[in-house]
């Protein structure tokens, strides 16, 4: 059932556990609105755990690891930032109540959603949850909703950037989140590990289409020779959109079971979400994803063909 967000913060608060689903390989923005839902629902007297297939990044760990996790007991599950059923991993089998996100044709199947396509980010979602159930908001939580915000709008640079994207991050920092110091921490510092795996992943350009369309690779023995965890990795498929000219940039990533993770990035007149979803994945827009039974090299050559097909002229 779909409800309004008045409708999704009433209904929350006639359950007293839960258990929230980030999702596989956690980014910035299902830590950050994961962790603030369960803070908010906490203070309603709640108890919340947060839970994964994949641990947090260690980007984050210095505002997670500081929430206390509640022992549960009979907890409904809550899907957040989470598009497909596929994405929460080994939490994919459980039924859940509740479906919160911001990712165009979600498919997860919940009793409850509130699903606002392509907004900047799904923290921009929480924070109008949380205020709609009439929990104030923490400086803690708004740490979180900050960080989710910055990093899943690339520092206000993504096409799904909107006004209130700048109008939730204006109230995050009248709220009293540390802007500087998380802006800084997220977008701006890179250990040595991180720069030396963007510039592997450079070197592994293929530019096709008169450059119109570029792809990439990164396997797990880069990230072996690198000594970077994947985890550490977020934002580094938007390498390609630096090029100038660039229409469609794909990104292929071994995983771990021998197939191969594509994320697609494309300017404003190719569509990347069709892209990816005739290859089974989905996503927004402009950044999107899919996954592919096969090798990185051969990923990329199915992607390159693919891809040509929505350049545009």
């Amino acid at each position: 059932m779909n409800l309004s967000i008045g409708e999704m913060a009433e209904k929350l608060k006639e359950y007293q556990e839960f258990r929230i689903i980030y999702h596989i390989r956690p980014d910035g923005d299902c830590i950050g609105s994961a962790y603030a839902l369960a803070l908010a629902l906490k203070a309603l007297g709640a108890k919340c755990e947060v839970a994964g297939q994949d641990p947090v990044p260690g980007l984050h760990r210095e505002m997670t690891e500081k929430v206390e996790m509640d022992v549960l007991g009979d907890p409904v599950y809550v899907s957040v930032d989470t598009a497909t059923p596929a994405r929460a991993g080994k939490y994919s089998g459980e039924h859940f109540t509740f479906c919160i996100d911001h990712h165009r044709d979600n498919s997860v199947q919940a009793d409850y959603k509130y699903v606002e396509e392509d907004c900047g980010a799904c923290a921009e979602i929480i924070l109008k949850l949380i205020k709609a159930m009439g929990v104030s908001v923490t400086k803690e939580m708004a740490d979180f909703l900050y960080t989710a915000l910055v990093m899943d709008t690339m520092c206000f640079r993504t096409t799904a950037t909107s006004v209130q994207s700048f109008e939730t991050a204006a109230e995050l920092k009248r709220l009293g989140a540390d802007v500087y110091r998380i802006g800084r921490r997220t977008m701006y510092i890179k250990t040595p590990q991180r720069i030396q795996i963007e510039q592997r992943l450079r070197d592994s350009f293929h530019y096709a289409s008169d450059g119109k369309l570029i792809t990439g690779v990164l396997t797990l023995k880069d990230l072996q020779e690198v000594g970077i965890l994947d985890s550490e990795l977020e934002g580094i498929n938007s390498l390609a959109e630096q090029v100038m000219g660039l229409k469609i940039g794909v990104t292929v990533r071994e995983l771990p079971d021998g197939r191969s993770r594509c994320s697609v990035r494309t300017s404003e007149e190719v569509d990347a979400s069709e892209i990816c979803r005739l290859l089974g994945g989905g996503g927004h827009k402009h950044a999107a994803c899919c996954e592919l039974d096969c090798s990185p090299e051969k990923a990329r050559k199915v992607m390159e063909e693919h891809c040509r097909k929505f350049l545009p002229g």
